[in-house]
């Protein structure tokens, strides 16, 4: 990969190899897990108790599609 910055008649240029895989997929878990986590906690505070334990409920169910128990 090349990234390329111009500044009027100065220009900066890096090569860098793209980011592994594994540490891709790592990255966007740690991401879907804050943005998860940032969820449950807008609903606990918009809702109340009630509607963390519906968000739990449809998470359960979710993984459950997910893993392939319910197929």
């Amino acid at each position: 990969m090349k990234i390329r910055f111009e500044r009027g008649d100065t220009a900066f240029e890096v090569e860098k190899d793209p980011m592994p895989p594994e540490r891709f997929k790592v990255v966007c878990a740690l991401a879907g897990a804050g943005i998860y986590a940032g969820m449950v906690i807008g609903v606990a505070a918009l809702c109340g108790g009630w509607g963390v334990v519906a968000v739990m409920g449809l998470t359960v169910v979710l993984a459950m599609i997910v893993g392939g128990v319910m197929m």
